[in-house]
């Protein structure tokens, strides 16, 4: 966008209108004008008209200040727009808005066509990686904005984001640029909070439902009030002779926030691991309510500050102990004056190309008269000119040193895409490469599923191979959890996001048994749902124990299932072993929580992960071969059914013996069992005993997203 002498910048909270107005001076800007206009309600508040309330606002504030004929930059709030990012494939600079709609229309939950949408890359010296900042809005969202506007008379020149306006501010007014020092500005507003990442001249924006309100909520929940009358006592909690009492009130929203930042920082991290984040600037008012900054601080083992003044603007005379006290909450709309300046690194703008295209008109009309004749004039002596240029041309033809000129370009055009098409080196290595990504995250996963089954913390005899110490347990105190299936699919509804749905299908003896998997499996992946190194995170809200899915089968007289004791307890998980086979028999197949060397195949495990044996937190699991049968043919029996199944082994069922070729004879059966007999597994559970199986359902986030293909047309570029 050209720059400009001067600029208003005007942000449209949920608690008050604040506008700045700057001028430049070659690299440098003051402040003209500012104001701050207080909505009459919060919009936030339940059952009130928001756009009557944003007019009223707006038509204070035309009332005070003149805006007429001036550059207006306004913004949209971060939970009202979209952004996001994504790393570049190596392409040719010239292809760069092309991979970016492609990347658009992944990255965007709408229609390309019903939203208005701009982007910006970003780019280190010493990096050849380029990454890109997608930032977009519905178009019914954005007309509603600018039609309230339009009632107004007022017509902005640019639309950006708030988030976006912040980082331009702080960018310019801490010089940021070539800084190697990332920082992190939390923004907390009344609804809503942006937290951004500035690093290296690189751009990067989450936005959470978290903000003031829901302090005021608390408050307004714990001591029954009113709205109003709790958010003014959470803006005195620091003097109030309550303010223990209002602490207590809030002290869950802080740990809300806490979670919230700390999955950003940590998403962000996994994306960036050689980026440290050390620094967080705090802006809103809600950073005024005592020991949030501490609490923060303490619990991100981060240094926390808050911004309180601005290095390069201030005001002078008696407006200036005004505009320090507000600000905290200025730093959107000195942004976007900054962007009318033309004096930032983001310019993006979701203005709508039809309205600027009006804009543009309407502010040339008063010039349509002058030019209209000047037209008139220049066309007569363009006519006039043309006559003679004809009359002196010669009537040979065209001149012979323009027809040579001509030639030599041809050719010399010809040599240079002879050249290119020779030199372009294609990107099928490229593609190959990324065949390998994400290469890490089922490894990964299994890792994770056998550290939260061991989070048990099994009795020490249970992992053993004595069966009679074993024994002594009594199974509803035998703290062993057993994994049965692991199984993951690939969640293609989960948006622009990445998501894997993971079933984990578990068997256990005691007693207690929702608490049991609730404070070893789902704690354990409730606390490690975000760590460093890790390619994924876990989504908390998605763990989940699927009570009604918990059977119990008892144990018979025989080592046997009872019937009707449950079945399996795992719908939809195939079983290993021959569908005639009791899951809990004794023979040849190993019985639930079976010690080490005991034969038979378990489950017939899930999509080539586990298969048969014994689980994988059962005593001596290992590798063996067993559990032939139908277990034996599935995608999971890799480990046991698979061997069992092909080769007609005997272990765990009837033997399975493939047929010759057509009219040929049948292969002599070999009987295994007769030349090498498998002694029956020894009994760990008697009868009347218990065993309780389950899935255990949660979600992974992958860090970060999947790269663009470079495609057939690019390739042979």
């Amino acid at each position: 966008m050209a720059s400009s002498k001067s600029a208003w910048g005007m942000e449209i909270g949920a608690n008050e209108i604040k506008a700045v107005r700057l001028e430049r001076d070659g690299e440098s800007v003051s402040v003209t004008d500012f104001a701050v206009i207080p909505h009459k309600k919060i919009l936030s508040t339940p059952d009130v008209d928001q756009d009557e309330l944003v007019r009223l606002s707006l038509g204070e504030f035309i009332s005070q200040k003149s805006i007429e004929g001036e550059r207006l930059v306004v913004s949209v709030p971060g939970q009202a727009a979209f952004a996001r990012f994504a790393k570049l494939p190596p392409v040719e600079p010239k292809k760069v808005p092309d991979i970016v709609k492609f990347e658009a229309v992944q990255q965007i939950p709408f229609p390309i066509d019903q939203v208005e949408w701009d982007y910006q890359t970003f780019a280190s010296d010493d990096s050849p990686e380029v990454e890109v900042g997608i930032f977009a809005i519905t178009r019914e969202r954005l007309q509603q904005r600018l039609g309230l506007y339009a009632e107004l008379g007022i017509q902005p020149e640019v639309i950006t984001l708030s988030p976006v306006a912040v980082f331009n501010a702080l960018s310019y007014d801490l010089q940021l640029a070539g800084s190697r020092k990332p920082l992190v500005f939390l923004d907390i507003g009344t609804t809503a909070s942006d937290l951004i990442v500035a690093d290296e001249g690189r751009c990067w924006i989450r936005t959470f439902p978290l903000g003031g309100t829901h302090f005021t909520d608390a408050v307004m929940s714990a001591f029954k009030l009113s709205y109003t009358k709790a958010d003014k006592l959470k803006q005195e909690s620091a003097t109030s002779k309550y303010a223990k009492q209002i602490m207590q009130a809030m002290r869950p929203v802080f740990s809300d926030l806490l979670q919230e930042i700390q999955r950003s920082l940590g998403y962000y991290q996994g994306l960036h691991r050689e980026s440290k984040l050390e620094t967080i600037v705090g802006l809103g008012s809600t950073f005024k309510i005592p020991g949030l900054r501490k609490f923060l601080g303490q619990q991100l083992q981060m240094e926390v500050l808050r911004l309180d003044e601005f290095k390069r603007i201030r005001v002078e005379g008696r407006e200036a102990a005004e505009f320090a006290g507000h600000t905290v909450n200025l730093a959107t709309a000195y942004g976007l004056a900054l962007q009318g300046l033309g004096l930032v690194p983001i310019s993006i703008n979701l203005a709508p190309v039809k309205a600027l295209r009006e804009q543009i008109w309407r502010t040339k009309t008063k010039w349509f008269a002058a030019t209209a004749a000047v037209v008139a004039i220049g066309g007569g002596l363009m006519f006039a000119r043309g006559l003679l240029d004809r009359q002196s041309m010669r009537t040979g033809g065209v001149d012979p040193a323009v027809e040579q000129a001509i030639s030599r370009g041809n050719s010399f055009r010809s040599q240079y895409q002879a050249i290119e098409a020779q030199s372009t080196v294609g990107y099928d290595a490229e593609n190959i490469r990324r065949l390998m990504e994400d290469r890490a995250v089922w490894p990964m996963l299994i890792n994770d599923a056998v550290s939260a089954l061991a989070s048990a913390n099994p009795q020490p005899v249970l992992v053993g191979d004595n069966p009679a110490a074993i024994a002594q347990v009594p199974p509803e105190e035998r703290r062993l959890i057993s994994m049965r299936s692991l199984d993951g699919s690939y969640n293609g509804y989960a948006g622009n996001k990445r998501r894997i749905d993971v079933s984990l299908g578990v068997e256990f003896t005691h007693a207690d048994r929702e608490r049991f998997l609730n404070d070893t499996v789902a704690k354990w992946l409730r606390d490690n749902k975000v760590r460093e190194g890790v390619p994924y995170v876990i989504v908390e809200d998605s763990i989940s124990l699927n009570t009604p899915q918990l059977t119990t089968v008892t144990i018979g007289d025989d080592g046997r299932e009872e019937k009707g004791g449950g079945g399996n307890g795992l719908p939809n998980v195939p079983s290993g072993g021959s569908a005639s086979t009791p899951p809990l028999g004794g023979g040849s197949q190993r019985p639930p929580m079976a010690p080490k060397g005991s034969g038979g195949g378990g489950a017939g495990g899930l999509q080539g992960k586990r298969g048969g044996g014994a689980p994988i937190m059962a005593p001596g699991a290992g590798l063996e071969i067993g559990g032939g049968g139908s277990g034996g043919q599935t995608v999971g029996g890799t480990v046991g059914g698979t061997v069992g199944g092909a080769t007609g082994g005997t272990v765990g069922g009837a033997p399975s013996v493939p047929t010759g070729p057509a009219g040929g004879e049948r292969p002599k059966e070999t009987e295994l069992d007769k030349l090498a007999p498998i002694p029956n597994a020894p009994r760990l559970l008697n009868a009347g005993d218990k065993v309780h199986r389950g899935v255990i359902t949660f979600t992974i986030e992958l860090v970060g997203p999947a790269a663009a293909p470079v495609s057939a047309e690019e390739n042979q570029a």
